[in-house]
């Protein structure tokens, strides 16, 4: 960074992903400016879902451990009819791959001030509040940032809009969007318990199946519970969200005696992703991205999503092992894969949403003849992985025995990674391809049932359990490489199928990069494609 320049990366917008993304790359030793034009954190809770691949990104930030603390598990998520009788119970009780819990409530501003709290404290942050930015530019080599008040204009290597929908650096990116085609407008409600209130009853998760009021209804944790009602049959929005309008709807549960309204307000859920995540130095995370309905509750995990990946690949950057150019591997990672979140989303969406008494019948007949619970969800990237059975899914996290059961992340860290079952696979590689390994910065391990002695270069762990060797098994793989957002890049078997992917890994991260002019076998690619 020379001296015109001020910082290594310019966040704009201090909500969840902001201070997540501030948090990932501070952590990576870099200089973040987070500009936010509120004078504080929002009062009051908006998201209130997390799952196992936020808690892994919470990992990596730090504050897995005081989240946890902070939120509840929502393992029970029912379908019900208009009755309140349960059409389809749906249990969240399935293993993850991450080695969290599947689905977590939360009370935002119960977890916020951690979000905070932990990026001001992070070495290399600064937070401006009450900054409003006015003008971004992007000068090829750097860029330039204006806010109000007549400041000197402020200078960063790059810059990331996380200022949500309405994003002024998308807007002056001149990114467009694409509309996937879903809108509905909610009433969303949130209220405290009053003191020796009884709870009332109210699962984890319930979506209400009723063609004349669709609604949701959700436990927070502790005296904290949200209930949304779906706009019907052209009602005003600001006359649906007032108190006296929404009491009523919620006499079965509760009443002004027992507990205090929080909020009332109105959404229009809506389905948009932005043509690119990334312009130059420009990019783009969390809803300044992309919007998603509700309805599965992935809309600030996928912001979180979007920090995790982008931090290890500015990391790579700004450190110089990629050119700028690998930044267009953010955009072909995360947007195929967050609108694949968004049409799922959207699907789920429709089917709670019908109001036409005929097809909503028909629905709950399918509903109730369903014998078994889909599989979960769970997407592949859309680039940045070779083609196998588990190119671009997410990686197994397993506990590692021989360090009292913690999960691996806290050992090895968020890093590349290469990991095996059997050392005698990295005994044999050669010297370019361990040199590959130490360029990019890649952790390497051997996880086994028993104590052993480690590879040059590596760790030997000792797996509590035998899940990742299952996972390993199963895919008939005795090595994996793993991003460092925690999807795998590639699975192999033997030392001659892991050189060519060290090869395939340098290339996709370096793009051929000038970088490595001189450096053996740098330049050469064997067999397979790379999703890039």
């Amino acid at each position: 960074m020379d001296a015109a320049t001020n910082y290594d990366v310019a966040i704009v917008g201090y909500g969840p992903v902001g201070q997540s993304l501030a948090t990932l790359l501070g952590r990576q030793g870099w200089s973040v400016l987070v500009l936010d034009k509120q004078a504080g954190l929002y009062p009051l809770p908006r998201a209130c879902h997390l799952d196992h691949e936020a808690m892994r990104i919470l990992q990596a930030m730090g504050i897995s451990g005081e989240i946890n603390d902070a939120i509840v598990p929502a393992r029970e998520y029912l379908l019900l009819r208009a009755d309140l009788s349960v059409l389809s119970n749906l249990p969240r009780g399935w293993e993850t791959p991450s080695g969290w819990e599947s689905s977590y409530h939360f009370y935002q501003p119960d977890i916020e001030g951690i979000f905070d709290a932990t990026a001001k404290s992070t070495p290399g942050v600064t937070v401006r509040q009450s900054t409003n930015v006015r003008t971004v530019s992007d000068l090829g080599d750097r860029v330039e940032l204006k806010v109000d008040g007549g400041e000197e204009p402020i200078f960063a290597r790059f810059v990331v809009g996380a200022d949500g929908a309405n994003s002024l650096v998308r807007e002056q990116a001149g990114i467009a969007r694409d509309d996937l085609g879903f809108e509905a407008t909610w009433v969303v409600i949130d209220v405290e318990m009053k003191a020796g209130a009884k709870a009332p009853k109210v699962p984890d998760t319930g979506q209400v199946l009723d063609p004349a009021q669709p609604s949701h209804m959700a436990w927070l944790g502790g005296d904290h519970y949200r209930w949304e009602f779906m706009i019907v049959d052209g009602a005003d929005p600001v006359e649906a969200a007032k108190p006296e309008n929404v009491w009523p709807k919620l006499r079965r549960w509760i009443t002004p005696d027992t507990a205090t309204l929080l909020r009332s307000t109105t959404y229009t859920f809506q389905s948009l992703v932005a043509s690119t995540f990334n312009r130059g130095r420009v990019l783009l995370a969390g809803d300044a991205a992309h919007l998603m309905p509700p309805f599965m509750g992935q809309g600030m995990i996928s912001g979180m999503r979007d920090a995790m990946t982008l931090s290890w690949m500015l990391n790579k950057v700004l450190e110089g092992t990629a050119p700028i150019e690998f930044l267009d591997s953010y955009t072909e990672s995360r947007r195929p894969h967050v609108t694949e979140y968004i049409a799922e989303s959207v699907r789920v969406g429709q089917m709670v949403c019908e109001t036409d008494r005929a097809k909503a019948a028909e629905r709950d007949r399918k509903l109730e003849a369903q014998t078994e619970a889909s599989p979960p969800f769970q997407p592949q990237l859309g680039a940045g992985f070779v083609d196998g059975p588990l190119g671009g899914r997410l990686a197994v996290q397993p506990r590692i025995a021989s360090s009292r059961g913690v999960l691996l992340d806290n050992i090895l860290g968020s890093s590349l990674t290469l990991l095996t079952v059997r050392p005698d696979v990295l005994d044999r590689l050669s010297d370019s391809a361990h040199r590959h390994l130490k360029l990019l910065d890649v952790s390497v391990a051997t996880i086994g049932a028993q104590p052993g002695e480690a590879s040059t270069g590596a760790s030997h762990l000792v797996e509590q359990g035998s899940r990742f060797a299952d996972w390993m098994g199963a895919a008939g793989a005795d090595w994996v490489v793993v991003r460092p957002d925690a999807y795998v890049f590639d699975t192999g078997k033997g030392t001659e199928a892991l050189e060519e992917t060290i090869h395939k890994l340098l290339a996709y991260v370096t793009r051929r990069s000038p970088l490595l002019a001189g450096t053996d076998e740098a330049g050469e690619l064997v067999g397979g494609a790379v999703h890039a």
